[in-house]
């Protein structure tokens, strides 16, 4: 039975495997997958052998009620094989259907009517035979598949300890000893999928963000601050490299630097300047532990999401492998999926991932008397992230309505469309919600830096890793789609000593925080940033006129040049948008349009023509510099 069941799961996760090929050759090489399918196979032996030890408490139960033997082992060999059977099922239908019809999408209600169908021929197919049949079937030729499997996950567990694969932890190195520095702390606090647009701060006319409008009020107020793409993995890599996107190379969201490239940080560099660097991320895709560069960091730490996926997060995540996004979204995403629904209906009342825990160990970690380094520490929390679900007082504080106040609402959100029921509008209005929730946690841990004297001699920088849509059709974020819901970020930068509030008109982008941290503390940047300084700037002067850069490649192979995609290049007045490998374009003033709703291709011509040409430019020199190579 054990061997059955395992044979099955086995051959549903290579046919898992199988229709994501395509997708991880983009941005992960041959012996990487490898690797990974390896360690996959772990997980779901552990699922196969915990189902079968499911059964055998069944039959210990159904043993009290007096069943006949030859019942209960009848119900056990058809139970126990149902289950693994339609999983694979599941996965050989999915598999056909990308091969037939890759464009076509059942949509909720084409799985509602296809799952009845594939469990009833899954049910026939091991209630019909006779038992002896079963059972013949599955030692002649189950069984053979499972030992093989069973051998590979010996061979891939000894091979993977051998090369140092192992579980990672949270760490915090000691303090080095240091000639005493007057360099500030350095502070950088990124909020996830926080859009300008739907920030008091920025006239929204919801009150979302007061905290940082206190804030503001000495700190300098960036009113057009860009990210270098729409979703978390590239963004952050921009901010944590000062790389723009086709450079670092990291397009995906599993995507990861390589190289020379893992080392050529800011925190690395503020290291070298004697500062203690530390990581606290509440998603992993923000944090050292994805982009490959723990080694220039002191301590990392991964506050787990408060939910069931909380062991998960921690006992997948490899050190050297990409597990922690392959086992989730490529290999296991039916298993995924099923997590996401237990733990959206068990924990259905609280956001899985809050900010709390985040400044809880950062405060822990600034206070430790054994670290007489200035730090830099780069906090990350998850909300205003989807699910929209903030705690009280916040729920309900903009849309006093029972629609969207449970996790399992939020499943069916999708880029294309909002909760089924829900409009943009509603959508919209809890995810304000939200913001207010983020800007205050991340305003009592200002408030926390103030009171302890620690805010006068520090550089504090907030700001976002991608902003969020809800308008021209497109939800959430990621995508085609470079409007300013989905790029335009808060940005500000409080020097030591600062006590008035200054905004800031001049445009800057994600790239340039790198240079100017640096330049700040008496660094200079490296030849491989390609941000610049804004220090002229908070010095009351110009910088001159430049392009800022924002892009999505997600379409596009880490190891080949980038042909397909969206890039944006920004001046002083003009947001153009290019596709890549077709003709459309779009043009905006990105200033005074917020929205982006007035296409200005065929009224300004040349601007749109000069702002292509120069978008060619760009891309041709990014193509020309040399790609890794698996």
């Amino acid at each position: 039975m054990l061997m059955g069941i395992t044979a099955l799961m086995f051959s549903g996760l290579e046919l898992e495997v199988l229709t994501s090929l395509d997708g991880m050759l983009r941005f992960m090489t041959v012996r990487e997958i490898l690797e990974d399918v390896g360690a996959a196979f772990i997980p779901m032996f552990c699922v196969a052998v915990g189902w079968w030890l499911c059964l055998m408490l069944f039959m210990k139960v159904v043993q009290v009620f007096g069943w006949e033997a030859r019942d209960r082992e009848s119900v056990f060999w058809r139970l126990g094989l149902t289950i693994p059977l339609i999983y694979f099922a599941l996965e050989l239908l999915n598999s056909t259907r990308l091969r037939i019809s890759p464009h076509w999408h059942p949509g909720l209600f084409g799985w509602l009517w296809m799952a009845p169908l594939l469990v009833a021929f899954c049910v026939a197919s091991i209630c019909l035979p006779k038992l002896s049949a079963l059972q013949r079937f599955c030692r002649t030729r189950l069984a053979p598949v499972a030992e093989v499997h069973i051998v590979l996950i010996a061979v891939v567990a000894i091979a993977l300890i051998a090369r140092g694969v192992r579980v990672f932890h949270d760490f915090a190195h000691p303090g080095r000893a240091v000639v005493a520095s007057n360099s500030p702390d350095i502070y950088l606090l990124t909020i996830d999928a926080l859009r300008a647009q739907d920030m008091s701060l920025y006239g929204y006319q919801r009150s979302t963000t007061p905290n940082l409008e206190r804030f503001a009020q000495q700190a300098y107020t960036f009113d057009f601050f860009f990210a270098n793409s729409n979703f978390t993995t590239p963004a952050t890599t921009s901010i944590e490299t000062g790389k723009l996107p086709w450079t670092h190379r990291v397009f995906q969201l599993g995507g990861f630097l390589r190289g020379q490239a893992q080392q050529e940080t800011l925190a690395a560099l503020l290291r070298q300047r004697g500062y203690y660097t530390a990581s606290i991320a509440s998603n992993p895709y923000a944090s050292p532990i994805q982009h490959r560069t723990q080694d220039s960091y002191d301590a990392i730490e991964f506050p787990l999401p408060q939910s069931g996926n909380g062991l998960w997060n921690r006992y997948t995540d490899l050190v050297g492998l990409n597990t922690l996004h392959t086992l989730s979204y490529t290999m296991l995403k039916l298993l995924n999926a099923v997590r996401s629904y237990v733990g959206a209906v068990i924990w259905s009342d609280r956001y899985p991932s809050p900010a709390e825990p985040v400044f809880e160990r950062t405060r822990t970690l600034v206070a430790r008397q054994d670290i007489s380094q200035p730090r830099f520490v780069w906090a990350h929390i998850f909300p205003p992230h989807d699910p929209y679900l903030p705690p009280l007082p916040y729920r309900g504080r903009f849309m006093p309505s029972s629609k969207l106040t449970h996790g399992y609402d939020f499943l069916s959100l999708r880029n294309e469309s909002p909760p089924r029921g829900v409009s943009a509008e509603e959508l919209r209005a809890r995810y304000d919600e939200n913001v207010a929730y983020a800007d205050h946690v991340v305003g009592d841990f200002l408030e926390w830096l103030r009171q302890t004297g620690r805010l006068d001699h520090s550089i504090v920088i907030v700001s976002a890793d991608h902003g969020e849509s809800f308008e021209h059709g497109w939800f959430s974020h990621a995508g085609p789609y470079l409007y300013n819901g989905l790029i335009r970020i808060p940005l500000l930068i409080h020097l030591p000593g600062q006590k008035q509030g200054i905004r800031i008109t001049q445009a800057a982008e994600q790239v340039d925080l790198l240079p100017t941290i640096l330049e700040l503390v008496g660094g200079q940047a490296p030849s491989w940033a390609e941000g610049t300084s804004l220090k002229p700037v908070l010095e009351g002067g110009h910088m001159p006129p430049r392009l800022l850069i924002s892009m999505n490649l997600d379409p596009d192979s880490t190891f080949e040049p980038i042909t397909r995609g969206s890039v944006a290049v920004i001046d002083d007045d003009f947001k153009y948008v290019g596709q890549l490998g077709t003709h459309e374009g779009s043009l905006f003033r990105y200033k005074t349009d917020l929205l982006e709703e007035q296409n200005l291709v065929e009224s300004e011509p040349g601007i749109a023509a000069r702002m292509k040409d120069l978008l060619a430019r760009k891309l041709e020199e990014a193509n020309a510099r040399p790609i890794f190579q698996p």
